[in-house]
């Protein structure tokens, strides 16, 4: 029935932290990331083969500063995920979807948003990321979600003007 709540838990681990950093990084940088990595190696190679040593050393420069913070990004998020594990205490989180909207209850406290605030969902075959705003999201495992809170969070997304990746 559309009006009963779906209720659910999720019991994470550090592999869900993992494939949470490794999915957020492909899908904000990913080929892009790789693209411009790239184009900037073979840059420096073109400055090599001429008498400009200050741009060879320039897109030296550039390049590593570009591929320290893509890295970066990705450790950081790991990290992140796994001080959220660790302070879980059991490691689990209790999801009730309603029609106008998401609770998540834990042991570090609950939350309830609208699903006007859920402007995005990213979608992998593993786990699904709910983006609530630029790196703030939240991982629900594929595995563990029953398919009617799948179809309820892609109906509400839809309905509300979100976004389904």
């Amino acid at each position: 029935m559309a009006g009963e709540p779906v209720v659910f838990t999720v019991r994470y681990t550090k592999e869900h932290c993992l494939a949470t950093a490794w999915r957020y990084w492909q899908k904000r940088l990913g080929y892009r990331y790789a693209l411009e990595l790239a184009i900037g190696t073979g840059l420096l190679v073109l400055a090599t083969q001429g008498p400009y040593r200050w741009i060879e050393v320039a897109l030296m420069v550039a390049v590593g500063i570009f591929a320290v913070l893509g890295a970066g990004l990705f450790f950081i998020h790991w990290y992140r995920a796994r001080a959220g594990l660790a302070a879980l205490t059991p490691p689990t989180s209790t999801w009730t979807l309603t029609e106008d909207g998401i609770i998540q209850a834990s042991s570090l406290g609950e939350s309830a948003i609208a699903w006007e605030r859920l402007p995005e969902v990213w979608r992998f075959p593993e786990l699904w990321l709910l983006i609530w705003g630029r790196d703030v999201y939240s991982t629900i495992p594929v595995a563990q979600m029953p398919r009617e809170a799948r179809q309820m969070i892609e109906r509400r997304v839809k309905e509300t003007g979100g976004v389904l990746r």
